[in-house]
């Protein structure tokens, strides 16, 4: 849920525990009832529905956090643009590999336009590492950031797979090298 003022600090820690409480249980794939998240935050039952009110509101919320997260680690002024692009695309895969539990419990939950609003911040983020990875001469810049996109959404369907983890990290790096200027 995107709250429209900044939350006090006692508020951003509740519902922080709540969603970090979440995390771990989508992770696990742990079946718990709505008002059991308040319990494992260490917060009351009202504060929990002030926070989320309803399961996927809940969802929405680790589903933000978690594609923040991610986006957010691509932009590290301390490395090249192509090492960013590069540590986005790998991180992303390991990230799925980590998390497949929790990956396919948000896409069970989260309602079609939390993903919609959420996938626009990935492709923006590819979309801005393409271009100054592009700009410094590292990669192509004849492919969109779409079809990347389209490229690690489809390493992540195919999660159940045998030997799915090895086997996505093979197929982050044919993407990278395919995106390298030769």
């Amino acid at each position: 849920m995107t709250e429209s003022k900044p939350l006090r600090a006692d508020a951003r820690r509740n519902r922080d525990a709540i969603v970090a409480a979440a995390r771990s249980s989508f992770d696990h794939g742990e079946q718990l009832r709505f008002d059991d998240f308040a319990a494992r935050a260490g917060v009351g039952v009202g504060t929990l529905y002030r926070h989320f009110p309803t399961r996927a509101a809940l969802a929405a919320a680790v589903y933000e956090d978690e594609v923040s997260a991610l986006c957010d680690r691509a932009r590290d002024p301390s490395r090249s643009p192509g090492e960013n692009l590069d540590t986005f695309l790998r991180g992303f895969v390991d990230h799925l590999v980590a998390h497949a539990g929790l990956a396919r419990t948000l896409a069970a939950i989260v309602d079609p336009a939390s993903r919609a609003k959420n996938g626009v911040e990935l492709e923006r983020t590819v979309a801005d590492l393409m271009t100054r990875a592009a700009a410094d001469g590292v990669v192509r810049n004849d492919v969109n950031p779409e079809a990347v996109l389209m490229l690690l959404h489809n390493i992540g369907s195919a999660a159940d797979r045998p030997q799915w983890a090895s086997q996505s990290r093979g197929a982050i790096e044919v993407v990278i090298a395919g995106l390298k200027r030769t």
